[in-house]
């Protein structure tokens, strides 16, 4: 029996319902059961769970946080069977399987609706035109033979990876953003972080190119 546990690693207030109805509106048509809980939960039995989610978050991986061990914890319950992390969860998963810090502050921040290569992978089945919300500060780095890189970009060269050819899969940028999501998100970070209209950029020809970026959760929860 497949049952998919989400972790929400967001800490505003707002944030964590608004993250919350967002994966609830994408997982909900798709044919498995799942649970969301915050970061911060008491979490105890995992044995009935197929599937495991980290989502975005503002933490800093490359800095020692207070429920990292709780993550790596959660990590180890779930190698042996289906992973997917999301930008803060990508670095965080990394860096749990490494067991060392392999994130760094990026060499060019991104945010806005960002242009991918995808490597062949059937993470990444059913996506024609891969343009996808990014909004993040730091990168994975350093990642050894274990991990194969299925994304890149012109300033990211780890934008997904996959563990050992095992149902386990990072990826930077994140896939549950619907375009309307995604332009508030940005204008709310345009108008609070000055620092970051630098780096903002829009690759995004087509709002409608977004709906197949949910193709990744169907392939993942068919791992």
């Amino acid at each position: 029996m497949r049952k998919l546990f989400i972790i929400n690693c967001t800490f505003a207030k707002a944030g964590i319902e608004r993250l919350n109805i967002l994966f609830n509106s994408i997982i909900e048509k798709y044919d498995i059961d799942f649970e969301i809980h915050h970061l911060t939960d008491t979490i105890v039995d995992l044995d009935e769970f197929s599937h495991l989610i980290i989502t975005g978050s503002a933490l800093y991986v490359s800095q020692e946080n207070e429920n990292d061990e709780k993550l790596y914890s959660i990590v180890q319950q779930f190698t042996s069977k289906s992973i997917l992390g999301i930008c803060y969860g990508h670095q965080m998963l990394a860096k749990a399987l490494m067991k060392k810090n392999v994130c760094r502050k990026s060499k060019i921040p991104e945010l806005g609706w960002r242009e991918v290569e995808l490597v062949t992978n059937s993470i990444f089945e059913g996506i024609t035109k891969p343009v996808f919300y990014e909004s993040h500060l730091e990168e994975v780095f350093d990642l050894n033979d274990d991990f194969t890189i299925i994304a890149s970009n012109a300033n990211c060269d780890i934008q997904g990876y996959q563990y050992k050819d095992l149902p386990i899969w990072g990826v930077q940028f994140h896939p549950e953003v619907t375009f309307e999501y995604g332009q508030q998100s940005i204008k709310n970070k345009l108008t609070n972080y000055e620092s970051m209209k630098k780096f903002f950029k829009n690759e995004l020809e087509d709002p409608k190119y977004i709906e197949q970026n949910f193709k990744i959760f169907e392939n993942f929860i068919n791992s």
